[in-house]
């Protein structure tokens, strides 16, 4: 699961990641904001297969997909 309580940080490393890369300003949004959304609702693995459909449609290159799926394992809270 996504810990809520340091969420303004994970949204600025994302933010920093899809300012580098070459994804739709609106699609980085919603991107994020569902990530978000599966992560800290679901688990951080749904939220994580979500963002493999950007990488399988080209919207993410790999390195893009493995600093997200780090960020998401960095900002996890364990139960």
């Amino acid at each position: 699961m996504l810990n809520t309580h340091k969420l303004a940080p994970f949204k600025y490393d994302m933010n920093e990641i899809f300012s580098a890369s070459q994804m739709d300003e609106s699609k980085s949004s919603a991107l994020l904001a569902s990530v978000i959304a599966k992560a800290s609702r679901q688990s951080t693995k749904k939220a994580k297969e979500f963002v493999k459909t950007f990488f399988d449609a080209g919207d993410i290159t790999k390195e893009e997909y493995d600093k997200i799926g780090k960020l998401m394992d960095k900002y996890s809270k364990y139960r």
